[in-house]
């Protein structure tokens, strides 16, 4: 007897199939997607760092701040990433734009700390500097485990946060 179609069992083994294949899609493309994140905050702090660096090599200084904490984000006084106003204060010279973070203004669900995981508010950079040494912090990182031989670790922030800093400027701020 010739057969015309699908049985039941045939039809449910190939949807099962294009089930498991499209969860294992989104499971690789979603670490993907937090890889390319914490990639592109590490490519940011080295910018931040480069260019503060050529600000100390023209100013014998970096950029002061007093001594208190200064973001792009409205928990660190929600200052622009350009002009005089900016968060890292008469910086436009060497960096006309400063960075935001790629999950600014969203959660971070992955993050150690817990306000991170539901404050959207807090995935920023942010800027200290007494003007002989300082400190920039990414907020509410890394989207995955922390890892204390990473060079962006902070020991001063060891559950939520990246940092580069001048050599001063690691264990003050």
């Amino acid at each position: 007897m010739k057969r015309t179609a699908f049985t039941l069992v045939e039809l449910l083994v190939v949807v099962a199939i294009i089930g498991l294949l499209s969860t294992v899609a989104a499971v690789s493309l979603n670490t993907t997607r937090v890889n390319a994140r914490n990639a592109q905050r590490k490519a940011n702090l080295i910018q931040i760092s480069k260019a503060l660096e050529l600000y100390y090599s023209v100013n014998n200084g970096y950029p002061s701040t007093s001594g208190v904490w200064q973001g792009n984000c409205s928990v660190y006084l929600g200052l622009p990433d350009s002009g005089a106003g900016a968060w890292i204060p008469n910086f436009t010279a060497y960096m006309a734009q400063l960075p935001h973070d790629p999950n600014t203004g969203k959660v971070n669900p992955s993050s150690a700390a817990a306000g991170c995981r539901t404050n959207p508010n807090v995935s920023c950079y942010v800027y200290v500097s007494n003007g002989t040494d300082y400190k920039v912090v990414a907020e509410c990182l890394p989207e995955g485990a922390l890892s204390t031989t990473d060079p962006f670790y902070d020991p001063m922030r060891p559950s939520d946060g990246w940092q580069v800093s001048s050599v001063g400027g690691l264990n003050t701020f």
